[in-house]
């Protein structure tokens, strides 16, 4: 499986940029949420990949309980399922940026050395890519 579609995520793996790139159609219930994170580690994981590129700008704002279950339950699975640190850019649109800004809860995914993953947020896919291919290229020189 290098690719999954729902009615609220699109999920493709490009295999030439090494990249994972999820787009969220829509607001989701707290199950989709879950499911479509698990669709896109999968994928990841049958894919060896560890640079996502996440679209979140269509998705509706994310509540205490979904973050908790994604530090509780997804983040933690990154890295027995992939090997090394996941590498996430996340898609917002402006509004969604100073939301999460603002909300201390959302501060905490970003990261820290203890955590297997590293969360940038952008409001401009550019950016975004330019990024993560930094990140690849500094992680295959650390292999």
């Amino acid at each position: 499986m290098d690719s999954f579609s729902t009615a609220y995520l699109d999920v493709a793996y490009y295999p030439e940029q090494q990249l994972l790139h999820g787009h969220w159609k829509r607001g989701v219930m707290p199950f989709e949420l879950q499911r479509g994170y698990a669709a896109i580690l999968d994928i990841a994981a049958e894919m060896n990949c560890r640079f996502w590129l996440l679209d979140v700008q269509r998705r509706a704002g994310v509540d205490a309980s979904d973050v908790f279950w994604m530090m509780e339950e997804f983040f933690p699975r990154l890295l027995p399922r992939l090997g090394r640190t996941t590498y996430i850019a996340l898609l917002m649109a402006p509004h969604q940026l100073a939301g999460a800004l603002a909300n201390s809860g959302l501060q905490t995914t970003t990261t820290s050395p203890s955590q297997p993953y590293l969360i940038q947020r952008f409001t401009d896919e550019a950016p975004a890519r330019v990024w993560l291919d930094h990140c690849l290229q500094r992680d295959s020189v650390e292999k």
